[in-house]
């Protein structure tokens, strides 16, 4: 893309010089800035494809991020989950035999005064 966009501005400068060269109202000067006319179309063309690249990459670099922070907030809620219900189906009959779900289990059970 640099060699087009390299290449087109060449043109156009040479386009420029040529312009006043010529007379005006002339019919090679009505052609020449018709020609200028079109590559500055072409300049702007490629510069909104250059723009739209831009965005397009931005835009999944910002989907990318999303997926990453929503993986970092989801995995660990899945792992915690299933190890606490391995251990509740452990404790489920009623004798507390693990000190790992000691302290939870005193917490999901009704007391007086304030939940903490």
């Amino acid at each position: 893309m640099d060699e087009t966009k390299e290449k087109l501005n060449e043109e156009i400068k040479a386009h420029f010089k040529n312009l006043s060269e010529l007379q005006k109202g002339s019919k090679e000067r009505t052609t020449a800035v018709n020609e200028l006319n079109t590559l500055y179309r072409l300049k702007i063309d490629e510069n909104k494809k250059e723009l739209e690249d831009q965005l397009n990459e931005q835009k999944k670099e910002r989907i990318f991020k999303a997926w990453i922070v929503a993986a970092e907030i989801i995995l660990p809620l899945a792992f915690y989950a299933f190890w606490i219900d391995k251990g509740l189906r452990f404790e489920k009959d009623g004798a507390i035999n693990s000190t790992t779900f000691r302290g939870f289990i005193s917490r999901l059970k009704p007391t007086k005064g304030k939940i903490v």
